[in-house]
């Protein structure tokens, strides 16, 4: 086991500005994961997945929150934090190369057009980062991790050098199941608390609601004007979602029928699509109390 490339892999991650970096074995996260969609499917022959993660600002979640402005989210919690994540992971990468192994990263975002399952990409990264330990899911299906709540976003680098893996962390799910606060800030009802949905880690167990994929992308994809009501961001026109979606009907709805401000702005900032809605990250308290710890910490 190359214990060594992992101690300096981390140090270099966090070096080029990671917040979190965490590693599982492929085989640890492979049994949760559909075919097709799994380690082994991207790269036959991996090894490892190093997770990487990076802090979405508070002030762009918090402003956000008081219905002032979408934009600081959509860039520096979004679109432009998923090109540094691009960064980080081609550098990791890079430098496991150079250690003599290969690596592939695997984008921040998207999925693979030709692929069957919509509103998922090549890899579940949540799922990484729980199998790489440095969180466990709350009752909305994101990842809580210790540091930043949900506040953060993740990226992988698949490998085939065999490094030491992090531990798998204990879910708090009593804890979520108190609070609620995503399931009923939901604007579209989309997160079913009561219908559960289990997975096993390492042999620990972890469980969340089930949430209405399909509605929750519609609406937090710029086609509702019920998401964030009154807000000045809020877009002004409702596309109502048909019932029989294909490939080509998805594009005419998103690319003609939005607000065209809407799209203006997507097009010029080169956003494409980061107007989500983000309540159920928004509301969770682990991600304000973790902050709230942090400002108390650096005001001593």
């Amino acid at each position: 086991m190359e214990e060594e490339l992992t101690r300096s892999l981390k140090q270099f991650a966090r070096e080029k500005g990671a917040d979190l970096v965490g590693i599982a074995p492929a085989g640890r996260l492979d049994v949760v994961l559909k075919p097709g969609n799994r380690a082994v499917d991207l790269f036959p022959g991996v090894k490892s997945v190093v997770v990487l993660s990076l802090h979405i600002p508070d002030a762009s979640i918090e402003v956000l929150k008081q219905e002032i402005s979408n934009y600081s989210y959509n860039i520096f919690g979004y679109s432009y934090l998923n090109q540094e994540l691009h960064f980080l992971a081609y550098r990791v990468a890079r430098l496991i190369e150079d250690s003599g192994y290969l690596a592939l990263p695997v984008p921040a975002r998207g999925e693979h057009y030709w692929d069957k399952r919509k509103h998922h990409g090549p890899i579940s990264f949540r799922h990484a980062a729980v199998a790489a330990g440095l969180g466990a899911f709350g009752l909305q299906g994101l990842v809580l991790t210790p540091e930043f709540g949900p506040r953060q976003r993740f990226i992988a680098v698949l490998t085939d050098a065999e490094l030491a893996p992090d531990q798998v962390l204990d879910q708090d799910l009593d804890a979520c199941k108190k609070c609620m606060a995503c399931a009923q800030g939901c604007p579209i009802g989309a997160i079913d608390a009561e219908a559960e949905w289990e997975v096993v880690i390492d042999g620990k167990r972890f469980v969340y609601g089930t949430v209405d994929t399909d509605s929750c992308s519609w609406h937090a994809s710029g086609f509702s004007d019920k998401v964030w009501q009154g807000a000045p961001f809020q877009p002004q026109i409702a596309v109502p979602r048909p019932s029989n979606l294909d490939a080509r009907l998805i594009y005419d709805c998103r690319w003609h029928r939005r607000d065209p401000a809407l799209i203006n702005t997507e097009h010029g900032e080169g956003t494409f699509g980061a107007s989500f809605c983000g309540k159920c990250l928004v509301v969770c308290p682990k991600g304000q109390k973790r902050e709230r710890r942090r400002s108390k910490s650096n005001s001593r």
